[in-house]
């Protein structure tokens, strides 16, 4: 999968051939046409192999909290930094250059990202938050609004450092980076003030 996804960003999704990939493998031609059939399958099976590591890393924050309510600060606090895992991971960069560069010339590819990676991993930060604000932690009425906070802070937390130069734009800081680390716990602590329950409407 690792070869794919390097000669898809290298020489272009429609420049590709299911015989470039067997060619950078140490599998025959013939393994990965019987395996695959197409390109647009072997695509589908990078997603599908990105998709899964991401949720696996996104719940092993919620394994962490397995019976009770937790902190929402600790708590948020460790999915952060699992979202920004999958932020600095090299697949993650590699599949978004991808689909900057091929998305306009192949709109499938980025239905294919929306439909096999974005949605599921959306629908699981939801489901966090939800979490937390039925059992009272935060106030939110709204969760997949509140996803899209949450996600805009833990992002922009990475633009900040990379773009206004405290790291290298490509170069990312490592995700135990004391820099890095208070930036992700003064956004993480701006979102929950910003929902802690109290004497206002639910946002």
């Amino acid at each position: 999968m690792a070869a794919a996804l390097e000669l898809f960003v290298r020489q272009g999704y429609a420049s590709t051939t299911l015989e470039d990939v067997a060619a950078a493998t140490p599998v025959s031609r013939q393994t990965i046409y019987n395996h695959f059939g197409d390109k647009e399958t072997l695509f589908l099976s990078v997603i599908d192999e990105h998709l899964s590591a991401t949720l696996e890393t996104l719940r092993e924050a919620t394994a962490h909290f397995p019976s009770e309510l937790p902190d929402p600060e600790v708590y948020l606090n460790e999915l952060a930094r699992r979202i920004m895992a999958t932020f600095l991971h090299p697949r993650t960069a590699a599949l978004r250059l991808l689909l900057q560069t091929e998305g306009p010339r192949n709109p499938q590819l980025t239905q294919l990202w929306r439909q096999r990676v974005a949605a599921p991993v959306w629908s699981e930060l939801i489901g966090q938050l939800a979490r937390l604000a039925h059992g009272g932690a935060l106030l939110i009425d709204d969760p997949a609004r509140a996803a899209g906070h949450f996600v805009a802070l833990v992002n922009g937390t990475v633009w900040e450092m990379t773009e206004l130069g405290t790291f290298a734009v490509y170069h990312p800081p490592e995700l135990d980076d004391p820099a890095l680390d208070a930036a992700l716990r003064s956004a993480v602590g701006l979102f929950v003030r910003g929902y802690a329950p109290g004497d206002r409407p639910a946002g």
